[in-house]
C-alpha cells in the first residue's frame, strides 16, 4: 500500500538517507482558536498528526525543540514521536503543511502525517547541484536549472535527504534528466524519465561566435573577402 504526500555515467548523484529527529509530543484534548492561542501563549505550536484510514488527533509540540530541530531539518525530514500516548509513542512522521503568521513570521500551526515501517509512501526529494560544467566555465554557456525537486516512492527507512547532482562533466547543450538519476535500492522515482533537471545552453555571445567561426571556415570564405578589397 502507498500513501501519497539510469544514467549517463559522467553523471553522477548521491542520494543521502536523513536523519531521525526525536521530539516530544503531546495529545491535546481541547481544540478551537482559543486553546490554540493558550498554548502559544504557554511556548507550544498547535497542530495534528494523521494517517490516511486514521482519525486525526490533535497535538501540541514545544516551541522551541521543534524550531531549533526545523532549521536543520531537510524536507524528507522523519520525526520520531515521543509521547505519554499510545496511539502517538514512537510513531514516524513528515511534516506535511506548516501554517505561519504572514507579518511576523512566526509559526502558527503543523500538520503531521504519521508512516508505517512497512507501507511506501512519495514524498519530494530536493535536488543540489554540485560541481563545475564545462560548458559555462570554459564555453560561455549559462547554466539553466530546470526542475529543483523530484517525486520517489519508497519506504519510510530509505526516505533520502537530498539528492547531489555532479554537473562536472556538463558541456555546451548537453542536459541532465531525471532518467539520469540513481538512488538507492529501495527507491524508485515517480516523475518522467525524460523531464530536464539542468542543462547548458549557449548565450547569445557564445552563439554568435560559433557562427562567426562557422562561417569563416566555409569554403571561398576567404576569396569573398579578397575580392571585396
Amino acid at each position: 500500500m502507498q500513501f501519497a504526500i539510469v544514467a549517463r555515467t559522467i553523471f553522477f548523484q548521491r542520494a543521502e538517507v536523513v536523519e531521525n529527529f526525536t521530539i516530544e509530543i503531546s495529545q491535546r484534548q481541547e481544540t478551537g482558536k482559543g486553546e490554540c492561542s493558550r498554548l502559544r501563549r504557554n511556548g507550544f505550536i498547535p497542530g495534528v498528526a494523521y494517517h490516511r484510514g486514521t482519525d486525526s488527533i490533535a497535538v501540541a509540540v514545544p516551541q522551541r525543540d521543534f524550531l531549533t530541530m526545523a532549521q536543520k531539518a531537510r524536507l524528507t525530514q522523519v520525526f520520531t514521536f515521543k509521547s505519554d500516548t499510545k496511539d502517538l509513542d514512537g510513531k514516524l512522521a513528515l511534516v506535511k503543511d506548516i501554517q505561519r503568521d504572514h507579518v511576523k513570521g512566526t509559526v502558527l500551526h503543523v500538520d503531521f502525517v504519521t508512516l508505517k515501517a512497512g507501507e511506501e509512501i512519495h514524498v519530494d526529494v530536493p535536488l543540489k547541484l554540485i560541481g563545475e560544467a564545462p560548458g559555462v566555465k570554459t564555453e560561455g554557456g549559462i547554466l539553466t536549472f530546470v526542475t529543483h525537486k523530484v517525486s520517489v516512492t519508497c519506504l519510510p527507512k530509505d526516505i533520502p535527504t537530498i539528492c547531489e547532482v555532479d554537473i562536472s562533466g556538463l558541456a555546451l547543450g548537453e542536459s541532465i534528466h531525471a532518467k539520469d538519476l540513481k538512488f538507492s535500492a529501495g527507491v524508485t522515482l515517480r516523475d518522467d524519465l525524460e523531464e530536464t533537471i539542468v542543462s547548458v545552453v549557449g548565450s547569445r555571445g557564445s552563439v554568435a561566435k560559433a557562427a562567426a567561426t562557422e562561417e569563416s571556415s566555409e569554403p571561398g570564405a576567404s576569396d569573398s573577402a579578397t575580392k571585396a578589397e
